[in-house]
């Protein structure tokens, strides 16, 4: 008995420790992470927009082109290649699972997406590397909108 008591409690630890650690991103919890700033005009609070989107992604740049076939996006992103960004230029599937994060931090639809924006793409599971002078085809695991300009 106290061995299986044993082996529950290491699975258990194993478990948690594993939950604790898995897809944790730096980024700031939300718009209240500018409420502790000391400005009494809202307009100043809105013009500092808070980054949802982790440093290090698959892809960051603009949609130039989006394709909308049987609840499927397909977008073209091009940008540049940095140290926190794998590719410059992808290919990339949007499904219906895939998480896509707004402005504002709340998940918004596929219809939303529009050319021009500014997005950062994780991929999901590999990549292939494109014939049609993009760096990458893959399939979008999570999205988020970002301001436009940059950081």
């Amino acid at each position: 008995m106290k061995k299986i008591k044993n082996r529950l409690a290491s699975v258990l630890f194993a478990l948690a420790a594993f939950y604790m650690t898995s897809c944790q991103t730096t980024a700031p919890v939300g718009p209240d992470a500018s409420a502790n700033a000391t400005v009494t005009d809202e307009n100043a609070v809105m013009d500092t927009l808070v980054r949802y989107s982790p440093q290090r992604v698959d892809v960051r740049g603009t949609i130039t082109q989006r394709e909308y076939n049987q609840g499927q996006m397909l977008i073209l992103v091009e940008g540049i290649t940095d140290q926190n960004t794998r590719f410059s230029r992808a290919v990339v599937l949007v499904t219906p699972i895939t998480q896509i994060v707004g402005l504002n931090g709340r998940t918004i639809s596929l219809s939303e997406l529009q050319n021009g924006q500014q997005v950062a793409i994780m991929f999901r599971g590999r990549y292939r590397e494109s014939v049609s002078g993009f760096s990458a085809q893959a399939v979008a695991r999570k999205m988020w909108i970002e301001p436009l300009g940059g950081y």
